[in-house]
């Protein structure tokens, strides 16, 4: 068995923004040889043996965008069909490789490449690392389809990016902020992350089921039952999914209700964890705290302020 190549960040990212963008151009040929144009502006033109690339693997993350065409994507010993809008968030070390699908002569693809060091900086920004329990769940990269002029807008966003007139340091910013456009919505907003991601049908219908009052203050025998799932495939489903336990979802549930309480109403804070049917008014406070960085009490005196203040 051939050893896998490993492809390194040293020598292939541009060392003053710690990223690549390159835009490639396959086309399938009948023979055996592999041919490589490489135009300006990191544009690549290949061909390709129907047999497919090589397959590799990277010591940095790579962000794959299909700009046209159709192709099949083998990964990790398991196949991604992949069309024109499909976006897929690649892992280093995930081992990879481009064959033909039978119905596209060639395809194209833009590739983001970017250094681990973003990932800690993305993740400082976001102050929130939920998206990286997201990327890594699954044995497949996650995929995720946009629709025509999402892919567009971010077809030529990247290639912007690549502009020599625009400064190395100014470059990095507007990769930063682009990164973290693109994981906060496609790795931490629950509702993005369920409708465009390729979860199960029954998992997104019951998210939105569960969101219903009378549903989520059933609590998780309630969840089970619309279910029809048992409750070892529910909780894995949701942490493959969603990075989150039944339990964590609920309680979310609950307490953005209870937050709308204490804004809306002059509801007794005692008889909002009651209504809740938390364990008890301490378990309240630590959740709440936990979740909206304040306690329950600060939070009311906080909203009814801004209230008076517009």
């Amino acid at each position: 068995m051939n050893e896998i190549s490993r492809q390194k960040s040293e020598g292939w990212l541009d060392p003053a923004i710690s990223a690549r963008i390159t835009c490639h151009e396959m086309t399938w040929s009948a023979g055996r040889e592999f041919r490589l144009i490489q135009a300006g502006g990191d544009l690549y033109f290949h061909q390709v043996p129907r047999s497919g690339t090589t397959p590799h693997c990277h010591d940095f993350s790579e962000i794959v965008l299909v700009n046209s065409g159709s192709l099949i994507h083998k990964v990790n010993g398991d196949r991604q069909e992949l069309t024109s809008g499909d976006i897929v968030f690649m892992r280093p070390d995930d081992v990879h490789a481009f064959v033909p699908d039978g119905r596209s002569d060639k395809f194209e693809v833009v590739l983001l490449d970017f250094d681990l060091e973003l990932f800690l900086s993305l993740s400082v920004y976001l102050e929130n690392d939920a998206f990286l329990q997201q990327l890594t769940a699954s044995v497949l990269p996650p995929s995720f389809k946009l629709d025509p002029a999402a892919s567009a807008q971010l077809y030529s966003r990247l290639l912007k990016l690549n502009s020599p007139s625009i400064p190395p340091h100014l470059r990095k910013i507007k990769l930063k902020i682009l990164l973290g456009e693109l994981y906060s919505r496609f790795f931490i907003d629950e509702v993005n992350l369920l409708s465009e991601a390729q979860v199960p049908d029954w998992l997104e219908d019951l998210c939105a089921v569960m969101r219903q009052e009378r549903n989520f203050m059933g609590g998780v025998k309630r969840m089970q039952k619309l279910a029809y799932r048992t409750p070892g495939h529910l909780c894995k489903s949701f942490q493959k999914y969603l990075g989150k336990t039944p339990t964590d979802f609920i309680n979310e549930l609950r307490l953005g209700y209870a937050a709308r309480l204490l804004a809306d109403t002059h509801q007794e804070i005692t008889g909002i964890a009651d209504e809740l049917n938390f364990q008890s008014l301490s378990r309240f406070y630590h959740l709440f705290k936990k979740y909206y960085g304040v306690t329950p009490a600060a939070y009311r005196k906080l909203r009814v302020g801004q209230r008076h203040f517009y």
